[in-house]
């Protein structure tokens, strides 16, 4: 169960802690005042969408942090233990959002994922807002109910974790070999044409990045023409380096026997003078290079274009093309070799939706079954809530034969579930979506989530504004029945309830009054917790909306008479 909340900056809230006990415990207070605030602050840290909007105004972060007490057999302890967070009957968990968008989870005070915390807590709290009532009356989610009751886990797992998967596999291999025989063909057309078209281009990275380098040169062929020329002609032209060197080279010569060193340069310049010659011839080769005949230009064109058309074509590179055509090549030989692969492949396939529809047959006995459990079940928890003669009933639709399944294989089944009621004697059954009034509603959801929870043995139900719609005898029925969930202790139950209705605001273990209050200009959100008598009856006379004397006495009344209504019932 739930023992402590504590919740920063969220929405009003700068900063609440909340202990909380089992039983019923009710959170009442006028319109508006962060009621449903703290069951929102709650889903948070449970695991529900951040939104950013509930961190309170000029504040950079929010944070709540929950601890649970859970027995020790509960399925929790398995889970936490998987994901290495221990086996501790408490649990603490933390969630923090900043308005920059950053999400902090912990576990036990380590870090954890999201998925893992809705995992963990999907266990551990049942939380009922009053958008389920529109979602109930949609037929999806009448047939997700019904799972819920329902002990089909393992049929499911098989289905969606080890056939469904399989399936896909197998469709997925057929599709490469083109469906039919027509089918096959035109692919394997297709597929001779693209690889005959890639490998008849005979490309490579190595040729396209030459012919790039070919294709800058041609295009500045005269600027590297004028550069060489240019030179060539410094070196080897009239009075060029090359005569000039060879010149200073016989003037040394003629004195060689004057001056020691003389001999000595002479030979160093003769030296750079063949250097400076071997630069110049291989100038005037490079200069005779930059002539392209216009057949050459026209070759480089073309085959630059072909390697657009390919890449254009086939990836967007060479090395995709290549890639390409590799796979391409490959499907292909599947496909010329492909008639004893997809006999194999259909016999395989064959085996999977017999095994798949054998499992949904069990899976829509077991789902028919429970159905009639749980009809039966509804109708006595909406008798206690005073819809005495209405009759509930779960339709299926027609079981499939193996070839209709096989069109449209499900690894949820091929039930489609609808929920049936008469509220009244003598009316037909019809869609719960047709016939059910919004007080109707309320109590149905109360019934529905008392019969889930104890098969789900969810410790904690929460109910954020479940009187919607009803009033009078109706409002004391509910009121009974929450009592009596929450006092189900060998179940180890807690209900929490946001109220409007004096009868179960009296009946509750605990009751806490939401309040607004302003302080310097800001507006803040309170909880008091009633612990006196006279507290708790003022409360209750001001849901009743009465003043003065005569509303204290008859809250005095009601009061005393839920005190005694829990008092026989234990």
């Amino acid at each position: 169960m739930l023992k402590n909340l504590v919740i920063n900056n969220i929405a009003l809230i700068d900063h609440l802690e909340l202990e909380f006990r089992d039983g019923l415990t009710v959170l009442s207070g006028e319109t508006g005042s962060g009621k449903s605030i703290i069951i929102d602050s709650l889903a948070f840290v449970l695991g529900d969408r951040a939104d950013k909007t509930l961190i309170k105004y000029g504040e950079d972060a929010a944070e709540v942090t929950a601890l649970f007490e859970v027995d020790e057999t509960s399925p929790v302890i398995a889970k936490l233990e998987e994901y290495g967070y221990g086996n501790d009957t408490e649990i603490l968990l933390d969630r923090k959002m900043s308005v920059s968008g950053k999400n902090e989870i912990r576990i036990q005070g380590k870090t954890a994922t999201l998925a893992i915390l809705k995992e963990v807590c999907s266990e551990l709290v049942d939380i009922f807002g009053q958008g389920q009532h529109l979602a109930l009356l949609n037929e999806k989610k009448q047939l997700e109910v019904l799972d819920s009751f329902c002990r089909c886990r393992s049929l499911s797992d098989k289905l969606q974790t080890e056939l469904k998967p399989r399936l896909s596999a197998i469709n997925r291999e057929l599709k490469e070999f083109g469906g039919d025989e027509a089918e096959r063909e035109r692919l394997s057309d297709i597929l001779k044409y693209q690889i005959d078209e890639i490998s008849a281009a005979e490309i490579s990275e190595r040729e396209e990045q030459e012919l790039a380098l070919a294709h800058k040169r041609m295009v500045n062929a005269e600027k590297i023409s004028v550069a060489l020329g240019q030179a060539l002609d410094s070196l080897n032209g009239e009075g060029g380096a090359v005569a000039l060197l060879s010149q200073s080279a016989s003037l040394l010569r003629g004195i060689s026997e004057l001056d020691g060193v003389a001999d000595e340069l002479s030979d160093r310049l003769n030296s750079a003078r063949i250097d400076v010659d071997d630069v110049a011839s291989q100038l005037r080769e490079a200069l005779d290079a930059t002539e392209i005949s216009p057949a050459e230009v026209d070759r480089i064109e073309e085959r630059l274009e072909k390697y657009r058309q390919i890449k254009r074509k086939y990836g967007g590179s060479v090395a995709e093309a290549l890639k390409f055509l590799a796979e391409s090549q490959r499907k292909y030989d599947n496909l010329v070799n492909s008639s004893e692969r997809i006999a194999e492949l259909n016999s395989q396939k064959q085996a999977v939706l017999t095994e798949m529809y054998k499992l949904s047959q069990q899976k829509s006995a077991l789902r028919r079954q429970t159905a009639l459990k749980l009809s039966q079940d509804i109708m006595r928890e909406l008798n206690d809530l005073g819809m005495r003669g209405t009759k509930f009933e779960v339709r299926f639709n027609e079981q499939p034969t193996f070839e209709q399944y096989c069109q449209y294989p499900s690894a949820d089944g091929f039930d489609k579930a609808e929920f049936l009621m008469s509220a009244n004697i003598g009316e037909p059954l019809k869609p719960l979506a047709k016939v059910i009034s919004g007080g109707e509603m309320s109590r149905f959801m109360l019934a529905v989530k008392n019969i889930t929870a104890l098969a789900e043995k969810i410790p904690t139900m929460i109910f954020d504004e479940i009187d919607a719609g009803i009033s009078g005898n109706m409002a004391q029925m509910v009121a009974n029945k929450l009592a009596n969930v929450s006092a189900n202790r060998d179940n180890g139950y807690q209900c929490i309830v946001i109220t409007h209705l004096p009868q179960i605001a009296a009946m509750a273990d605990v009751n806490m009054y939401i309040r607004k209050f302003e302080s310097n200009g800001k507006t803040f959100t309170a909880v008091d917790v009633l612990t006196d008598r006279e507290q708790r009856a003022a409360e209750v006379a001001r849901l009743m909306g009465s003043i003065g004397e005569h509303a204290m006495v008859s809250a005095e009344e009601l009061l005393a008479w839920s005190e005694s209504y829990k008092e026989k019932r234990n």
